[in-house]
Parts: structure tokens; sequence; C-alpha cells
């Protein structure tokens, strides 16, 4: 049976990453949580061993420098809002309607239908991100290849995603850049879902999942969750929360 240094090791690029790994105690809390979180998710069922070690490598890359950045929290808060704006972006496209279980906890939530997989094709016609997305995919296909499978894409985005997003998790974890027992992480990821499903909407000409008296004002009310993690605050929830308590925008229930 493999070691965990071992382990490591094979997954994210070989010795060196061990090295590094035993001289900073959060690269390894880190990349110890990605590599468990591979080892549980099918991404595998998605993606063959070369794209697997060059997304690995990619990732130890990115953790590694942002340890070794001048600023840590701020580097990697600024990546983790990225890659969290972008895992929405898939996210939001896989929730299923009821009476289908929802894994995310999102459905139900303010401005989150749970409609949007049915509308895979248009949406992938009229939002340029997921357009260019699949033509980086599939450039270079015979032309007279079948048309891809939107959802067996859309999975493994989401897949690739998730394990990225968790691994900059870990180490915004490991960096103190969370708060115990009222983190903000699923109030950020509901934030950007819903303006990814505010925008999906709109493109495809379909009415807000708001009330249409709220609607322009809870979109805007919930991009603004994005600018308040760039900027650095504390707890970007609480500061949400307490900039919108007096307004109509309607406020998730997440548990927290």
């Amino acid at each position: 049976m493999f070691s965990v240094f071992t382990w490591i090791g094979n997954l994210f690029a070989g010795r060196s990453a061990v090295e590094k790994r035993r001289k900073d105690p959060v690269l390894a809390t880190a990349i110890e949580r990605s590599a468990i979180v591979y080892s549980q998710i099918p991404l595998h069922q998605f993606i063959d061993e070369q794209m697997r070690s060059e997304l690995a490598r990619e990732l130890f890359l990115e953790v590694n420098g942002i340890c070794r950045n001048r600023d840590p929290v701020a580097s990697c808060r600024e990546r983790f809002a990225a890659i969290m704006l972008n895992f929405a972006a898939i996210q939001v496209l896989l929730i299923p309607p009821p009476p289908e279980e929802d894994n995310s906890g999102l459905r139900g939530q303010p401005g989150i239908s749970g409609m949007l997989g049915a509308h895979l094709e248009r949406l992938f016609e009229c939002n340029d991100v997921l357009r260019s997305a699949l033509f980086r995919e599939t450039e270079g296909d015979d032309k007279d290849a079948d048309p891809p499978d939107l959802s067996n894409f859309a999975q493994r985005e989401y897949w690739k995603t998730f394990w990225h997003l968790e691994t900059l998790d870990a180490l915004r974890v490991g960096l103190g850049d969370a708060e115990e027992g009222d983190d903000w992480k699923q109030a950020f990821l509901h934030a950007a879902a819903v303006n990814c499903e505010h925008q999906y909407r709109w493109e495809l000409e379909l009415p807000p999942a708001f009330d249409d008296s709220i609607a322009k004002e809870a979109a805007t009310a919930y991009s603004v969750f994005t600018d308040i993690v760039v900027s650095g605050a504390k707890n970007p929830a609480q500061e949400w929360r307490d900039y919108y308590h007096d307004s109509d925008i309607p406020m998730p229930d997440l548990g927290t």
C-alpha cells in the first residue's frame, strides 16, 4: 500500500512535490486534501492519465506559487474567487429540478431554480464563455464526428473545477482565511450561482428567478458579494448580510 508521501508524489509530479510539501505545513495540508478529494470524485471517468497528470501539476504549481507569494492570503483569495465564479457557472446548470435530489443545497434558495439543465443546447449556443469552452474541447475533431454530449462535457468541467476549488479552499482554510462556525464559502457559491442563473436566463429570454419587482436590485446585490470577497473583507457573508439587512433583497438560508 502506498504511503501518503508516495501518493502525493505520484499525484503531484514526483519527489520535488513531496520535498516542498514537507517544508511547508500549509502547502502540505492543501495538497493532501487535494489528493483525497481526487480519490473521492469521479473525475477519472472523464479524463485520461495524461490529463490527470497535467492538471495535478498545474494545481501543485499554483498552490506552491500562492504559498510563496508576498501576501499569500490575498493571492489565495483572488484565485479562490476566480475559480468559484467558474464553478458556479457550471454548478447552476447541473442543479436538477424537483423531485430529484439536489446535492448542492442551492435549489430553492433565492434566485436558484434548478431549471436550467433543460436549456443546455441553447445556452451553449448563446453564452460566449460556454461556447468558447466547448470550442476549445472540440477543436481539431473530425467535422463528421458526432456532436459533443453537452451533459457529459458539463459534468467533466464540473468535476475538474470542483477539484480545483476544493484544493484552493483547503489552502484558504490553512492560511486562516475562514470563519469558524460561520464560513462564507457556501454563501459565496450561492451568490455566484445567482448571478450566473440571472445571466443565463437573460440570454435565454426567460423571466428572472426573482419576482419582477425586485429582480434587478437582487441581481445587483448578489453581484456585490463578489466585490466584497475580492476586497479582502474578513467575513464577506456577514458584511454582505449587514449591508442589505434593511433592504427587500431576499436572503438565503444556508444553515450558517
